[in-house]
Protein backbone atom coordinates (compact mmCIF):
# COMPACT_ATOMS: atom_id res chain seq x y z
CA UNK A 1 0.00 0.00 0.00
CA UNK A 2 2.81 2.53 0.82
CA UNK A 3 4.59 1.78 -2.12
CA UNK A 4 1.42 2.32 -4.65
CA UNK A 5 1.34 5.62 -2.67
CA UNK A 6 5.00 6.44 -3.28
CA UNK A 7 4.97 5.29 -6.70
CA UNK A 8 2.01 7.64 -7.27
CA UNK A 9 4.02 10.56 -5.79
CA UNK A 10 6.67 10.43 -7.68
CA UNK A 11 4.55 10.06 -11.11
CA UNK A 12 2.77 13.46 -9.87
CA UNK A 13 6.69 15.52 -8.94
CA UNK A 14 7.73 14.12 -12.22
CA UNK A 15 4.56 15.58 -14.47
CA UNK A 16 5.21 18.65 -12.34
CA UNK A 17 8.59 18.67 -13.50
CA UNK A 18 8.14 18.13 -16.92
CA UNK A 19 4.52 19.96 -17.72
CA UNK A 20 5.44 23.87 -19.08
CA UNK A 21 5.57 26.56 -16.99
CA UNK A 22 2.80 28.73 -16.29
CA UNK A 23 2.35 31.98 -17.34
CA UNK A 24 -0.35 34.66 -16.91
CA UNK A 25 -1.04 36.62 -20.41
CA UNK A 26 -1.04 40.77 -20.20
CA UNK A 27 -4.36 42.64 -19.87
CA UNK A 28 -2.97 45.67 -21.70
CA UNK A 29 -5.04 45.91 -25.13
CA UNK A 30 -2.95 48.02 -28.14
CA UNK A 31 -5.12 50.76 -29.39
CA UNK A 32 -2.61 51.79 -31.83
CA UNK A 33 -2.93 50.38 -35.37
CA UNK A 34 -1.47 47.55 -37.43
CA UNK A 35 -0.14 49.75 -40.06
CA UNK A 36 0.73 52.48 -37.86
CA UNK A 37 4.48 51.95 -37.66
CA UNK A 38 4.64 51.93 -42.51
CA UNK A 39 5.49 54.81 -43.29
CA UNK A 40 4.05 57.84 -45.40
CA UNK A 41 4.60 58.11 -49.07
CA UNK A 42 7.51 60.38 -49.35
CA UNK A 43 6.30 62.19 -52.30
CA UNK A 44 5.92 65.76 -51.68
CA UNK A 45 3.74 68.24 -53.42
CA UNK A 46 3.57 72.07 -53.45
CA UNK A 47 2.48 73.79 -50.35
CA UNK A 48 -0.47 75.99 -51.14
CA UNK A 49 -0.10 79.77 -49.40
CA UNK A 50 -2.90 80.36 -47.06
CA UNK A 51 -2.32 83.81 -46.33
CA UNK A 52 -0.59 86.72 -48.87
CA UNK A 53 3.67 86.84 -48.12
CA UNK A 54 5.17 89.94 -46.47
CA UNK A 55 7.38 90.54 -43.68
CA UNK A 56 5.16 89.58 -40.45
CA UNK A 57 6.39 91.07 -37.42
CA UNK A 58 6.61 88.18 -34.41
CA UNK A 59 4.23 89.52 -31.91
CA UNK A 60 5.12 88.63 -27.85
CA UNK A 61 2.28 86.93 -26.19
CA UNK A 62 0.47 88.79 -23.82
CA UNK A 63 -1.25 87.53 -20.44
CA UNK A 64 -4.60 88.89 -20.49
CA UNK A 65 -6.59 88.27 -17.25
CA UNK A 66 -9.76 86.66 -17.06
CA UNK A 67 -12.42 89.15 -16.43
CA UNK A 68 -12.99 86.90 -12.46
CA UNK A 69 -9.69 88.29 -11.93
CA UNK A 70 -10.04 92.14 -12.80
CA UNK A 71 -13.06 94.78 -12.09
CA UNK A 72 -13.35 98.08 -14.09
CA UNK A 73 -14.37 100.97 -12.58
CA UNK A 74 -17.80 100.94 -14.31
CA UNK A 75 -18.52 97.14 -13.62
CA UNK A 76 -20.47 95.33 -10.78
CA UNK A 77 -19.08 92.84 -8.27
CA UNK A 78 -21.13 90.61 -6.65
CA UNK A 79 -19.56 87.57 -4.33
CA UNK A 80 -21.37 85.02 -2.17
CA UNK A 81 -20.09 82.38 0.37
CA UNK A 82 -22.95 80.14 1.53
CA UNK A 83 -21.74 77.31 4.42
CA UNK A 84 -24.94 75.97 5.65
CA UNK A 85 -28.41 74.52 5.16
CA UNK A 86 -31.40 76.17 3.38
CA UNK A 87 -30.07 79.27 3.13
CA UNK A 88 -30.99 81.87 0.43
CA UNK A 89 -29.23 85.40 -1.10
CA UNK A 90 -30.61 87.22 -3.62
CA UNK A 91 -28.03 90.67 -4.94
CA UNK A 92 -29.71 92.34 -7.74
CA UNK A 93 -27.44 95.62 -8.75
CA UNK A 94 -28.45 98.33 -11.42
CA UNK A 95 -26.17 101.48 -12.28
CA UNK A 96 -22.41 101.09 -12.28
CA UNK A 97 -19.56 100.57 -9.31
CA UNK A 98 -21.43 98.61 -7.17
CA UNK A 99 -20.06 96.19 -5.25
CA UNK A 100 -21.60 93.85 -2.72
CA UNK A 101 -20.21 90.85 -0.52
CA UNK A 102 -22.48 88.42 1.37
CA UNK A 103 -21.00 85.55 4.09
CA UNK A 104 -23.49 83.07 5.51
CA UNK A 105 -21.90 80.72 7.89
CA UNK A 106 -23.36 78.13 9.44
CA UNK A 107 -26.66 78.57 10.28
CA UNK A 108 -29.67 77.77 8.18
CA UNK A 109 -33.05 78.99 6.87
CA UNK A 110 -31.55 82.57 6.42
CA UNK A 111 -32.81 84.93 3.53
CA UNK A 112 -30.96 87.69 2.37
CA UNK A 113 -31.14 90.46 -0.64
CA UNK A 114 -28.91 92.81 -1.13
CA UNK A 115 -30.26 95.95 -3.38
CA UNK A 116 -27.92 98.20 -4.94
CA UNK A 117 -28.97 100.93 -7.17
CA UNK A 118 -25.17 102.24 -8.34
CA UNK A 119 -22.31 103.35 -7.21
CA UNK A 120 -22.63 101.35 -3.74
CA UNK A 121 -20.99 98.92 -1.23
CA UNK A 122 -21.99 96.30 1.36
CA UNK A 123 -20.58 93.59 2.86
CA UNK A 124 -22.78 91.62 5.09
CA UNK A 125 -21.84 88.44 7.30
CA UNK A 126 -24.04 86.62 9.04
CA UNK A 127 -22.54 83.64 11.19
CA UNK A 128 -25.02 80.93 13.04
CA UNK A 129 -27.92 82.36 12.28
CA UNK A 130 -31.90 80.53 11.81
CA UNK A 131 -34.21 81.71 10.32
CA UNK A 132 -33.25 85.44 9.52
CA UNK A 133 -34.61 87.41 7.09
CA UNK A 134 -32.22 90.63 5.97
CA UNK A 135 -32.48 93.29 3.04
CA UNK A 136 -29.88 95.59 2.07
CA UNK A 137 -31.83 98.58 -0.24
CA UNK A 138 -29.00 100.84 -1.56
CA UNK A 139 -30.38 103.79 -3.87
CA UNK A 140 -27.73 105.44 -6.03
CA UNK A 141 -24.56 106.41 -4.06
CA UNK A 142 -25.96 105.70 -0.33
CA UNK A 143 -23.30 105.36 2.44
CA UNK A 144 -21.24 101.81 2.24
CA UNK A 145 -22.78 98.88 4.98
CA UNK A 146 -20.41 97.05 6.35
CA UNK A 147 -22.00 94.52 9.05
CA UNK A 148 -21.39 91.12 10.92
CA UNK A 149 -24.99 89.70 13.12
CA UNK A 150 -23.66 86.26 14.92
CA UNK A 151 -25.39 84.36 16.59
CA UNK A 152 -23.85 83.99 20.18
CA UNK A 153 -22.88 80.43 22.06
CA UNK A 154 -25.41 82.22 24.88
CA UNK A 155 -28.02 82.66 22.74
CA UNK A 156 -28.15 86.39 22.08
CA UNK A 157 -27.85 88.17 18.75
CA UNK A 158 -24.77 90.45 17.89
CA UNK A 159 -25.43 93.34 15.35
CA UNK A 160 -21.79 94.98 14.71
CA UNK A 161 -22.16 98.03 12.16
Amino acid sequence: MISRALLGGALVAAGLATSAAVCAESAYISQVGAKAGVAAPTTISQPVQIAPGGNYAQRQAVFVPTPETTRARSSNFANTLEIGSANSVFQAQAGGKNFSNVGVLGGNDNNVAVLQGGRDFSNLQLVNAQGLSIAVLQPPGSAPINMLIARLPNGALLIKR
